[in-house]
């Protein structure tokens, strides 16, 4: 697979639910990908494709939600090997890469004229990511003030429970410019069936927004309390996991007091 050179491939946007609508073929392949043991073979890192679906089709801002469906062309025929999901929280103004994954066929060769590999055109090209964030700000009239994504600890987390070795894929990350948040992360349960993820990193890239090595505090914390609070609407009225958007509210006042003056992460 990797002799083959692909020259040619193309980015969808999947942003509204007309989108969903004219790609239905594509967002079932994309799905279908994205279930794969191959790629996420803890469910609990897995949310309910059904969840980030309803998301787009309501245009709900809890948080905005985005996919991107990567396309190689094969005999000038379009073959999806790759996607993408990056939702933007609109308190906080930060960007998380929900996921990435790419086809076990197709990962780590090049393509295009500038022969790059797939995961680096997603994240870093005006086609992938950096394009979408400007297309954040023209359609939510907010900056992205940072870009985050999870990988897994390669400290906490055994090669065979992951999808490729943890210290390989952030090599790869590092590589195009990431730089882990030096805190413990825990990511909240993603539904009432998952539980709290402990073997998780923070990261960002700090130069798809400008940003140097440093972050606020204010910036993080907003993130991960609006995070919890958005995972609210996978869970069933009466869960005692929910975050709930009344306390939601009293902890965004209570940080904004409390954390004025407080040194950058």
């Amino acid at each position: 697979m990797n002799e083959i050179s692909y020259s040619n491939y193309e980015i969808v946007w999947i942003t509204t639910f007309n989108d969903i609508k004219k790609n239905k073929d594509l967002i079932d392949v994309f799905f279908e990908l994205y279930e794969d043991e191959s790629n996420f073979p803890d469910p609990d890192e897995r949310e309910e494709p059904n969840f980030i679906k309803e998301r787009i089709v309501e245009g709900t801002n809890d948080p905005h939600t985005h996919l991107m469906a990567f396309n190689l062309f094969v005999e000038e025929i379009p073959k999806f090997v790759a996607g993408c999901i990056v939702e933007f929280y609109p308190d906080c103004c930060c960007a998380l890469v929900t996921y990435v994954f790419v086809n076990k066929d197709y990962r780590g060769i090049k393509v295009g004229e500038e022969q790059k590999k797939i995961g680096e055109i997603l994240l870093k090209s005006e086609h992938g990511l950096k394009g979408l964030l400007s297309f954040f700000e023209s359609k939510y009239h907010k900056k992205t003030k940072a870009v985050l994504f999870e990988s897994n600890n390669p400290f906490e987390t055994p090669e065979e429970k992951d999808s490729m070795p943890p210290a390989k894929r952030l090599k790869f990350f590092k590589n195009l410019g990431a730089k882990r948040l030096n805190f413990s992360y825990l990511q909240p349960p993603l539904g009432d069936d998952k539980g709290i993820v402990t073997n998780l990193y923070l990261l960002t890239f700090p130069d798809l927004v400008g940003l140097n090595d440093n972050i606020g505090v204010e910036t993080i914390m907003n993130f991960v309390m609006e995070l919890a609070k958005s995972l609210d609407r996978n869970k069933e009225p009466n869960s005692t996991s929910k975050y709930g958007l009344e306390n939601y509210t009293l902890d965004l006042k209570l940080l904004l007091f409390q954390l004025r003056g407080i040194n950058k992460i």
